[in-house]
């Protein structure tokens, strides 16, 4: 099994933990601990794992450790700095819970200030720094000196992988605090803000994505077959944060393959008809 696919069932089954234990009803420190732990718990999975495999090719090392480790760093900086920040949290009255929230929010936001050029790079999804960014023998530069990173186990992480979970679990953070916020004010919002769906990422190879794209032009699924090739490359590739380019030479090379030209397109209704033969033998 590739560490990708691997990843994938660790953070499926991740979410579902999590969002079994917003409903528990605990202490929230209580709670922001469990997850905080949950998330351990399957990072030293995703080691165990690593400790074993060698990675098949450079670009799938850097899908692995722009998203996927990103992705466990992220909830453990959320969960930790959550559990920090209501542990000492006054008591009240509300108008100082508020100032708390406040100078915490002021706080966000000097931290993302002062990280604002990897920021930009996280939010305009490019990649023409990743080899440097997310490969573990690129050595890249400090971004900033701190005497931290030279504690950092560069087996399972690149510097720039905590650089971009710190910011993307601040991101969170600061929408917690935005939610306490609005609740101080009297806004309807709950007092745990439910996490906004997190980012959608195509960790698949580029020839099946290119399947898929022209699966649904030849479909006329979608606006009754008038919507072009490139507006569905374009669409699907925003949603799933990558850019499809050359995707007509990639059908070409789809198109000449001699044993079966639609490997994903199976492979998709393959997993499906398992899946559903699962829940037929359960009954």
């Amino acid at each position: 099994m590739s560490i990708l696919a691997f990843s994938t069932q660790i953070i499926s089954k991740l979410k579902n933990e999590l969002g079994i234990l917003k409903l528990d009803g605990e202490n929230k420190l209580i709670q922001f601990e469990s997850a905080f732990h949950l998330v351990d718990k399957a990072m030293d999975k995703i080691k165990f794992f690593m400790d074993q495999y060698v990675f098949v090719s450079e670009e799938e090392e850097i899908e692995f450790f722009k998203y996927h480790m990103t992705y466990f760093l992220r909830e453990s900086v959320y969960f930790s700095e959550l559990f920090n920040m209501e542990s000492i949290k006054p008591a009240g009255p509300e108008t100082e819970i508020r100032k708390f929230y406040e100078k915490e929010q002021l706080s966000v936001q000097e931290f993302l200030q002062n990280n604002q050029n990897l920021y930009n790079y996280l939010l305009m999804k490019k990649e023409n720094q990743d080899k440097v960014f997310f490969l573990r023998s690129a050595q890249a530069p400090i971004y900033k000196p701190n005497l931290f990173w030279h504690t950092l186990d560069t087996r399972y992480c690149t510097v720039y992988t905590l650089y971009c979970a710190r910011i993307m679990g601040t991101l969170a953070l600061a929408d917690y605090i935005q939610g306490q916020i609005n609740v101080l004010q009297g806004s309807n919002q709950p007092l745990v803000e439910e996490d906004k769906n997190p980012p959608l990422f195509w960790t698949g190879k580029k020839t099946d994505m290119v399947e898929l794209v022209y699966a649904l032009k030849t479909s006329n699924a979608i606006n009754n077959g008038n919507a072009s090739v490139a507006e569905l490359a374009t669409s699907i590739g925003e949603v799933f944060g990558k850019e499809l380019h050359d995707y007509y030479r990639t059908f070409l090379e789809i198109k000449s393959r001699k044993k079966n030209r639609t490997v994903f397109l199976d492979h998709c209704r393959g997993n499906l008809e398992a899946y559903m033969n699962s829940f037929e033998a359960r009954e």
